[in-house]
């Protein structure tokens, strides 16, 4: 026998009330349980006061620094006298396995007519295999030339998370130990509308997300729990670059 509807949680409708966001309910008397209880987790989830932040600097401005002051970053050039040492400490770290290389994958191909994560997009123009292989491969190729195999750590997003982890699975991990693969998935925040500060909703019972950027890559690596598990094993360095950079 079904027990009696959910109700919204006290706590969330002060909540919303308190942030003029209650519109976000309008459509409850319409949804199953399993609708509102997801709609529950996704506003339980979300910093209301930190999203009023963020909307209230929506147009503030920023000065630009003095062009004097906007300078490249300091590289060791391949001619120079200290970089066969730096060389050398950059292949130690990887001999004793302190390195992880960190692959930032959550976009799609859309622009590219490829309607799939981008890392599955066939770019080698002979070999036809995918940026995701010729990055695995790369992995690997360092863990056997240094007898350690660094961990490939890659960012998937909600959109491609899934497909994703088939794909390496499908691939057998391009060569790479199973155990050296992880995947952690980017942060979301609400969409909001510009005029009103309105938190828009992707259906009636679902909220509008969009991915967090890069620059929420730690947060997510912290949030996954990979933070932790790679600093327990020793690792001082990640290597961090773009799919298809």
């Amino acid at each position: 026998m079904a027990g009696p509807p959910m109700n919204v949680p006290d706590d969330l409708r002060h909540k919303l009330q308190r942030h003029k966001q209650e519109h976000v309910l309008a459509w409850w008397d319409r949804l199953d349980d399993a609708g509102r209880r997801g709609l529950v987790e996704q506003l339980q989830a979300i910093d209301l006061d930190q999203l009023a932040q963020l909307y209230a600097q929506r147009e503030r401005t920023y000065q630009v620094p003095d062009s004097s002051r906007i300078k490249p970053i300091a590289i060791v050039p391949a001619n120079a006298p200290d970089n066969a040492a730096m060389r050398s400490a950059g292949e130690e770290a990887l001999r004793r396995g302190e390195v992880a290389v960190l692959i930032v994958a959550g976009g799609q191909g859309s622009r590219l007519g490829f309607e799939h994560p981008k890392g599955m997009y066939p770019v080698g123009p002979v070999s036809r295999k995918s940026l995701f292989q010729i990055h695995a491969e790369k992995v690997l190729a360092l863990g056997r030339r240094y007898g350690k195999q660094p961990p490939l750590l890659v960012m998937t997003s909600p959109a491609t998370d899934v497909e994703t982890k088939a794909f390496f699975a499908d691939q057998r991990y391009f060569g790479l130990p199973k155990e050296e693969v992880f995947f952690f998935c980017q942060g979301t925040m609400p969409a909001l509308d510009l005029a009103t500060g309105k938190l828009l909703l992707e259906s009636p019972g679902r909220l509008f997300l969009s991915p967090d950027g890069h620059g929420g890559t730690l947060t997510a690596l912290a949030k996954s729990g990979l933070l932790e598990r790679l600093r327990k094993r020793g690792i001082r360095h990640l290597f961090y670059f773009q799919v298809d950079n």
